[in-house]
């Protein structure tokens, strides 16, 4: 807002747009022929793209570049204003010729073999101008026959077998686009094949009209030069160096050591190779003797960045001087120091109590010479908090100590190193031990976890936790908050009793991620998205040999292990995110989520940890965090509704668009929907519970503007978000605030780091 008050204030657009010139103050597009066809697409063609508009109406980011002076424009507020500002885009009629061109050569490929785009500017007085494209594009020409001329039978044959995925067909338009991806799709054919010398150069085409017909007679050739040789892999050598020269040169003078087809070089300074030769094999998808592949060449990027302790890997290849028909692969690799520590420090800020954190971390990414990765992290939080009468206390102490185990493989008996290779799996073992310290409470909490992480494409991933165990100790309860909370509780179903009891959480869970998206193709995909699914159970194991292992139960029925209860649940979660690109600088987002978790058996309602809340940052945004639901409770105690506006099914959606401002500012406009229910009805949170005739009408829902600092390495984002649909308002104007707003009841600012999806 601020921002846009500014570009309202400020000087003249035209401040800064010399004599005699016009700025440029629209682009149009308009077709000459009958049918009004949109060609809107062709404006990315256009050399010149009018200042930025807020909203498509206010040129704030031009308005703060007027805001500077022209008399002092080094000045160093001036020469800010002119950094984060637009500068004006002044009307060039040679760009615009230019652009027209671009546009009818556009069309040309596309099919219209005839077309003709001409540009016009247009005064709007006030020193500023229009400028207007004309389209006549011509007739549409097809493909109506399809032949192909091969130089070598072999290739043909591959080809013909290959003939399903061609991206030619008989009624296409002629496509230069379509027919340079049908050469793009070849070469990587033919370089899956061992035709390791064939380049786009090989595929040409040849385009036949008559006179007077929009029909097109298309003919591919497939010179024979690029295909009379199939290489194989005659040499696979790996330089491995941790110095700063040129891997390469180790090849001349280093140690070497042959193992299973590799010869595997490192300097003659380091007594010993960095990692053992198993991994490096197991870890390579090139093989002596077998035939050149450059899917086998990406894999082992791919497979090679997955060893923590490589800093980067380089793979090279060239004929082999002594083998006719050989290719030499060279993998380069760099490694990174052995020892780290890193130091950090943040500011916290929860519900308004504000505190630190400070954490120190070791990492050892080579234990055992596997690139096993050990890290140990040491944590301590403080913070202080307010508005709690009654306790002796006012601050928050956290503090505790994580480690974790890596391998870049699986861990599993009898798996030999072709399935290893393929897997492409880390195995991970994890021990925690937390302790909280509140005015109402002390907990501890010590976890450990095994757990296997792959992936089966590139696109896929999954995770196993074979067995994640949490013991949960509350050794210290305030008498103040065991007699105003626990003690008025007499129902053994509460909640709020079992969140403040022992308890022993044993995990086995299993999750799917899946996205379309390349990170180096991500800023060219017009559509991407993710899928994320995950299951979890805990306590079934002990709930079976319960009988035969004689354990004791309490007072409410549940089992007990060394005197301890422990938890019985199970749990499914799932979220589908889209985005559709909407222009060189804007998108379009959709997102949707849900979770159902239910106890039973040895567990009447579920751990604290494994529960859902709503509202905050990543969900509906009109709504602090944790002070949304269940279903229509809204909260009666501050002190303790961190726990109650908690449960067990959650529903959740958003649309947002998002568009690139100016400078590094991006906004953002968005629309949250969703809520949290219980899955049983709780004394403590009336209203809570799910229905199918009722929960569509406890749907809240939120609108709001985001501004985002854009950094690439990290976004800094403020939202903020008003209610339109609030579930638990009290009367008409509390329950429809979009009718009604209140910037004091309905408002609520984020700041966090990173997207909410």
């Amino acid at each position: 807002m601020l921002f846009l008050l500014l570009g309202t204030v400020s000087c003249s657009v035209t401040k800064f747009v010399p004599d005699n010139s016009y700025l440029l103050d629209w682009v149009e597009i308009v077709s000459q022929e009958d049918g009004e066809k949109n060609w809107s697409q062709l404006s990315k063609y256009s050399y010149q793209i009018p200042n930025t508009r807020w909203l498509g109406v206010a040129r704030v980011p031009l308005g703060v570049y007027s805001m500077a002076s022209r008399r002092h424009p080094d000045a160093p507020v001036s020469s800010l204003l002119r950094k984060i500002g637009q500068e004006p885009v002044v009307l060039d009629e040679l760009s615009a010729m230019a652009s027209a061109k671009d546009m009818g050569m556009a069309l040309v490929n596309q099919g219209y073999l005839n077309a003709r785009v001409t540009s016009q500017s247009q005064s709007l007085g006030h020193r500023r101008a229009k400028l207007v494209y004309t389209v006549n594009a011509g007739r549409l020409f097809v493909v109506d026959d399809i032949r192909t001329v091969v130089g070598n039978s072999d290739f043909e044959k591959l080809l013909n077998d290959n003939r399903q995925s061609s991206l030619l067909e008989v009624g296409m338009q002629l496509n230069s686009q379509v027919l340079d991806q049908e050469r793009t799709r070849i070469v990587e054919l033919a370089h899956r094949n061992g035709y390791y010398d064939f380049n786009k150069d090989h595929v040409s085409f040849i385009a036949d009209t008559l006179k007077g017909s929009d029909k097109v007679g298309l003919t591919m050739m497939i010179d024979g030069q690029g295909t009379g040789h199939v290489y194989s892999v005659s040499k696979v050598n790996y330089l491995l160096s941790s110095g700063a020269d040129r891997v390469e040169a180790l090849i001349d003078d280093a140690n070497r050591l042959d193992f299973d087809g590799y010869s595997i070089y490192w300097p003659k300074t380091e007594k010993e190779l960095a990692l053992r030769p198993g991994v490096i094999a197991s870890h390579s998808y090139m093989r002596q003797g077998q035939m050149y592949n450059a899917d086998t060449i990406s894999a082992s990027y791919q497979s090679l960045s997955r060893l923590g302790l490589l800093k980067y890997s380089n793979i090279s290849l060239q004929r082999d001087p002594d083998f006719r028909d050989g290719i030499i692969a060279n993998v380069s690799m760099m490694t990174r120091p052995k020892h780290s520590f890193q130091f950090d420090v943040e500011g916290t800020n929860t519900a308004g109590d504000l505190g630190a954190a400070a954490s120190t971390s070791f990492v050892d990414r080579n234990l055992f010479g596997g690139a096993e990765q050990l890290s140990v992290t040491l944590r301590g939080a403080y913070e202080s908090i307010s508005n709690l009468p009654g306790y002796t206390g006012d601050t928050y102490l956290e503090y505790g100590i994580e480690s974790s185990l890596s391998f870049p493989e699986f861990l599993i008996p009898f798996m030999n190193q072709e399935r290893q290779r393929l897997s492409q799996a880390s195995s991970q073992f994890s021990l925690k031990a937390n302790a909280q310290r509140r005015p109402e409470f002390q907990k501890t909490i010590f976890s450990a976890g095994w757990s296997y992480v792959w992936g089966d494409t590139w696109n896929n991933s999954h995770r196993l936790d074979v067995i994640d165990l949490n013991y949960l100790v509350v050794p210290w309860i305030s008498p103040h908050f065991q007699k105003e909370y626990l003690d008025q509780i007499t129902s053994s179903k509460s909640i709020l009793k079992y969140n403040y009891e022992n308890l022993l959480i044993t995990k086995l869970g299993y999750s799917f991620y899946r996205t379309n998206s390349q990170s180096s193709q991500r800023a060219r995909q017009a559509f991407q998205y993710s899928v994320r699914a995950a299951v979890e159970t805990s306590g079934n194991v002990l709930s079976l040999l319960s009988p035969a292992l004689g354990l004791e139960k309490n007072d409410n029925g549940q089992s007990l292990v060394m005197g301890i209860a422990f938890a019985q649940y199970a749990k499914h979660d799932f979220s589908f995110t889209a985005n559709w690109a909407a222009g060189s600088n804007s998108s379009f987002l959709a997102h949707a989520e849900w979770g159902l978790a239910i106890p039973y058996g040895n567990s009447t309602s579920l751990p604290f940890e494994k529960r859902y809340f709503a509202g905050g940052a990543n969900g509906v945004r009109g709504w602090a965090v944790r002070e949304l639901g269940p279903g229509v409770f809204g909260g009666t105690d501050r002190t303790i509704d961190y726990i109650r506006q908690s449960g067990d099914i959650k529903l959740g959606a958003s649309l947002e668009f998002r568009n690139k401002l100016f400078w590094k500012l991006n906004g953002a406009v968005f629309v949250d929907a969703g809520n949290i229910w219980t899955i049983r009805e709780y004394a403590e949170q009336p209203g809570g519970v799910f229905k199918f005739d009722e929960f569509y009408r406890q749907i809240a829902v939120a609108y709001g503007l985001g501004i985002r600092l854009d950094f690439n390495f990290l976004v800094v984002r403020l939202d903020g978000g008003m209610k339109a649909v609030n579930p638990a308002g009290a009367t008409q104007g509390d329950r429809i605030p979009l009718t009604h707003p209140d910037m004091g009841r309905d408002f609520a600012f984020h700041l966090a780091v990173g997207y909410p999806f």
